[in-house]
């Protein structure tokens, strides 16, 4: 054939490794996240954990004695930190007492976004069975105190007690909250939102303390109770109880001066 090229004549073969070569490779990527999806999407049903902005701990003691405490903290309770790494405990407290989280400030507000993680091989609670709670402690001597707990599938109770001489207090419940609200405040007042008021059981109103049953009342007993528990303790601040979707970044203590958004007037 006269004009051609014998250079350029290819077989079969050496056509099909250009192809080859100019193909791109596959992206294992995208397939292996793509098939976690969806074996994650049909062998669970448990929600997805949203993207934390740090990584899970426990036992995480902060104080700070002029300053503010702030941030998001993401606990969980079946952690094992080496004893080494641990705060000292006080006299009075042993292991069994231990805070899984302890944030206080002397002069100084408190600002904690809290995520309880659940552990993967947890049973129902019962209230009929003993439980380890998570126990969270948070105070300030002369700051204002906001606290938004979350709880992801399976997290165990936990028991939340706050502390606070002059300030408000804003505690966010999840909707997952099944158990007692015990509100003391000498100079102020305790108001829960219509929301969680419509799941409350007003129990009593001894001296300063006011007690309310949140969720089914018929988990209650004459024994001591093993399930989720706020304790509030104020002294010159107003005392506010929600439900965690209830919250919104433009809080009405945050409007105010400066008295405003200490005592919460």
């Amino acid at each position: 054939m006269t004009g051609s090229n014998p250079s350029e004549l290819k077989s079969p073969q050496d056509i099909e490794n250009e192809l080859a070569a100019e193909a791109p490779p596959p992206s294992y990527y995208n397939n292996t996240s793509e098939q976690d999806a969806v074996a994650g999407a049909s062998s669970s049903s448990s929600p997805l954990q949203p993207a934390f902005k740090s990584k899970p701990t426990n036992y995480l003691h902060l104080f700070n004695e002029n300053s503010s405490v702030k941030g998001q903290y993401v606990i969980d309770p079946g952690m094992s930190i080496p004893t080494s790494l641990l705060p000292p405990l006080s006299p009075e407290e042993s292991e069994a007492d231990r805070k899984n989280l302890s944030l206080h400030s002397k002069n100084g507000s408190v600002n904690a976004e809290i995520w309880l993680l659940g552990a993967q091989d947890a049973q129902p609670f019962d209230s009929k069975k003993p439980t380890k709670r998570t126990i969270l402690d948070i105070g300030s001597e002369n700051g204002s105190i906001t606290a938004r707990v979350h709880t992801t599938h399976r997290a165990a109770p936990f028991l939340l007690n706050i502390s606070a001489s002059n300030g408000a207090v804003n505690v966010s419940l999840p909707r997952s909250f099944n158990g007692l609200l015990l509100l003391t405040t000498k100079h102020g007042s305790v108001s829960l939102s219509d929301t969680l008021s419509e799941n409350c059981t007003h129990l009593s109103q001894v001296d300063l303390t006011r007690r309310y049953f949140v969720g089914d009342f018929s988990t209650l007993d004459d024994s001591d109770w093993p399930g989720d528990e706020l304790r509030v303790e104020g002294k010159h601040g107003k005392i506010r109880i929600r439900y965690v979707e209830e919250h919104t970044s433009a809080d009405d203590t945050s409007k105010g001066g400066l008295l405003s958004r200490l005592f919460g007037w």
